[in-house]
């Protein structure tokens, strides 16, 4: 089958996409598109960004009926070629969208392409239009004259597609592989000192797992003019956006940009390779239901900052600073563990996975799951392996055998190599299938590997740490469960004065309650809420107290 694919405008931002589909008489052709993308566990319903779908047979039209929201189908009446044409818009610029404008063509063939449901494992030839100052980024072997070639329709949905007259190319050599370095957008720093930040966690990764079985690998950069930050895995390559452009002339930034991309070189490995059953294949008709976000995202957020410690991009008190810091902060600066397991929240993922969501409802598969992969790393370290020899074993087992996966297996494998049993039994039961809190499991092992974790507050914010009333930009955005505010002030309630004046930091003056003028949908409320010296948002700190064994086998 070929697939044809041109703009009649590039700022309409319509593609036009013809397929034709050679088809025996009599054959009944159902046409899928995807309701939602790999790597990305949320529905999207790409069919509502198509328009002017119509099946011709010798310049005839065919009629055809949809028979499900984003299924298609037409019965053929002889054998021969059939056109399917069809428009889709292309103004999702992240990075697993489709984006369309006078400097670029974007391409995430997923979110368009047609899934020929008796047909899933035959070639696919795709002809892209564009113009002649263009250069092309994508994973897919090149044909000549703008052709490409996918095996199947898993290969093309699994390989994004750039053409623009700003790209630019690098690349650079490990072992066997080469990697390419596309950058779209302005250029703000040294790409050859990026290439040796590169060269060494990719060096890393792929001796951790003994085998990188790709000839060629793409990073895809979309350097963008405005605030950005996505990145999505594929078997060959990823696409990474971020912005502004201009902010990675500023090291704090290139850190972000340098953590998403070795976090997208781990799915290589995990996700693209390692999968669960659900997911291999994929099905992108339907939701499906995954309680492995812990492995998935979890052990990815974790390995992919690890390794920037492994490969020395940090040394051990910079990764405190910049990494364990953060996923310290964000974990308890929420109570969703409270109510929500993190295999719970993984299944989860259809229905809010990807936005903040009611309060205190849910935990983060990437932060949660990063921390407890820690956790698992540290207690395998101790017991003479590692959390990253563990995910070797996984892919021995499962990625380079095209098995699919469950959690059971995951956590066999770890079992097998500590000698205490119920201690991972336990762990599993308290940290993955259940709520239990995590902080004094995380405190006891960092402690052991020599980082102490402090607690600190500021005693010029009374109102959160003693009352757990977060305000942001005069906004209340979050209220501790255990506070007396709790009971009278809402989420999004402004705040108008505290005790007649302006000031938040007054109450340190203040005798055992405080008054509070507030606003709230379009009325005026005068709130009374008691000092409780809660003691609760604590600052999280870690630092490296002393380097012993066991911190020198787990920095490697």
């Amino acid at each position: 089958m070929q697939y044809s694919i041109s703009r009649n405008s590039s700022t309409s931002q319509f593609i036009q996409i013809t397929l034709n589909l050679p088809c025996s008489a009599k054959e009944k052709i159902n046409l899928q598109l995807a309701a939602w993308r790999p790597g990305r566990y949320e529905l999207a319903n790409y069919a509502q960004k198509i328009r002017g779908f119509e099946v011709f047979f010798k310049e005839n039209k065919v009629s055809w009926e949809k028979k499900t929201k984003d299924l298609w189908q037409f019965e053929s009446i002889e054998e021969g070629v059939y056109e399917i044409h069809y428009e889709f818009y292309a103004n999702q610029m992240d990075a697993g969208g489709t984006w369309s404008d006078e400097s670029q063509l974007y391409l995430n063939f997923g979110n368009f392409i047609l899934e020929i449901l008796d047909r899933k494992n035959d070639p696919i030839e795709v002809t892209i239009d564009f113009p002649k100052d263009y250069l092309s980024a994508t994973a897919l072997p090149y044909c000549g004259k703008n052709r490409w070639s996918a095996t199947s329709y898993q290969h093309l949905i699994d390989s994004p597609f750039l053409a623009s007259n700003n790209l630019q190319h690098y690349d650079y050599q490990v072992y066997d592989s080469t990697f390419h370095l596309w950058f779209n957008g302005e250029i703000h720093f040294d790409v050859e000192k990026l290439i040796k930040i590169f060269t060494s966690f990719s060096q890393c990764q792929i001796e951790a797992f003994g085998a990188f079985p790709a000839q060629d690998y793409h990073f895809i950069f979309q350097l963008l003019p405005y605030k950005h930050y996505h990145g999505v895995e594929h078997q060959f390559s990823t696409v990474i956006t971020f912005g502004p452009a201009k902010s990675l002339a500023d090291p704090s930034q290139m850190k972000e940009l340098i953590g998403v991309s070795s976090h997208e070189l781990y799915h290589f490995w995990n996700v693209c390779r390692i999968r669960p059953k659900g997911i291999l294949p994929y099905d992108l008709s339907k939701e499906v239901y995954l309680n492995t976000g812990v492995v998935l995202e979890g052990v990815t957020t974790y390995m992919g900052d690890l390794f920037l410690l492994k490969s020395g991009f940090f040394n051990l008190q910079e990764y405190c600073t910049e990494i364990l810091n953060k996923l310290l902060q964000k974990e308890f600066d929420s109570f969703g563990w409270q109510n929500q397991s993190i295999t719970a929240s993984s299944f989860d993922l259809w229905l809010d996975g990807y936005k903040a969501g009611i309060p205190d409802k849910k935990v983060s598969i990437y932060n949660r799951g990063a921390l407890i992969s820690l956790c698992l790393d540290l207690l395998l370290i101790k017991s003479g392996a590692s959390l990253s020899q563990m995910m070797k074993v996984m892919w021995l087992q499962f990625g380079e055998k095209e098995i699919g996966y469950e959690l059971a297996d995951y956590k066999n494998i770890i079992s097998s190599y500590i000698q205490d049993k119920s201690l991972i039994e336990g762990f599993f039961d308290k940290y993955i299938f259940g709520k239990d809190d995590l902080k004094p499991i995380l405190i006891t092992l960092l402690a052991e590997f020599g980082i102490q974790v402090d607690e600190e507050f500021d005693e010029n914010n009374p109102l959160l740490h003693q009352c757990g009333v977060r305000i942001l930009e005069g906004n209340i955005k979050q209220i501790h469960p255990e506070s007396d505010a709790y009971f009278k002030l809402m989420i999004d309630d402004k705040i108008l004065n505290i005790r007649k004046t302006d000031s938040i930091e007054s109450f340190s003056n203040t005798d055992e309650s405080l008054s509070i003028n507030i606003e709230r949908y379009g009325r005026i409320l005068e709130v009374e809420i008691k000092k409780q010296n809660l003691n609760v948002f604590p600052r999280f700190k870690t630092s490296v107290i002393e380097v012993n064994k066991y911190t020198e086998l787990w920095i490697g």
